[in-house]
């Protein structure tokens, strides 16, 4: 296998979903950053209420959709997430190297992964259960506030701020890193490949097991 060969690592269906994701969830942050400030005018802060609740429902409408139109793909997702073990606890013992290689310029030894690293898997853990909680909170607060209990309405505005608050410090953190492994960022949002090398670096686990032997790979 020559060096500059590509791998797929996140089809068609993925990358439809994630576009769906960030015209959703990034308009979701803003307004909800600023419906919590409250820095604009009461017009400014309706029409803002107004763009948040539209993206809440983009984002459930976007949910919805690839759960049901690609189910296999949740389940095999929500399988790799929470498969935990002590490569997970060896891997956050060193932040995966991130720290090392950004502020001190130096690699430091990494436990093999799999498909997703430790930090994209405990991001996905948070974005399945804290992303389900905004969703229902959102639903709950905007749809109906007069037909639940007032104390069930106050703990579901507690959730969806915290919710809301976690996910989009999660995203920060998600973009930036998405930003510094471009190759991967490359690959989700254009042609879902990235290079063979870059896998097997980042990813050997997943290259072993289920894309090809590494000791197959001839120079």
């Amino acid at each position: 296998m020559s060096h500059d060969k590509m791998i797929l690592k996140h089809p068609l269906s993925v990358r439809m979903f994630h576009y769906f994701l960030i015209l959703s969830f990034l308009p979701l942050a803003v307004t909800g950053v600023l419906l919590y400030f409250k820095p604009l005018s009461d017009a400014a802060m309706h029409l803002t209420m107004q763009i948040h609740a539209a993206a809440g429902v983009a984002l459930t409408i976007a949910c919805a959709s690839f759960f049901f139109l690609a189910y296999d793909r949740v389940v095999l997702f929500i399988k790799r997430v929470f498969s935990v073990s002590l490569a997970d606890l060896k891997w956050f013992a060193v932040l995966g190297g991130y720290p090392q290689k950004l502020i001190l310029r130096k690699k430091v030894p990494v436990p093999p992964m799999g498909k997703y690293n430790s930090g994209q898997k405990l991001f996905g853990i948070f974005v399945l259960i804290g992303g389900s909680l905004l969703i229902l909170s959102g639903w709950i607060l905007w749809g109906f506030p007069h037909a639940m209990p007032r104390g069930f309405v106050s703990l579901m505005g507690d959730v969806h701020l915290i919710a809301g608050i976690v996910l989009t410090l999660f995203l920060c953190v998600h973009l930036f890193l998405g930003v510094y492994m471009f190759d991967d960022f490359k690959a989700m949002i254009l042609h879902g490949k990235i290079p063979y090398e870059e896998a097997r670096e980042m990813s050997s686990l997943w290259v072993r097991k289920e894309v090809i032997p590494i000791s197959e790979n001839k120079c």
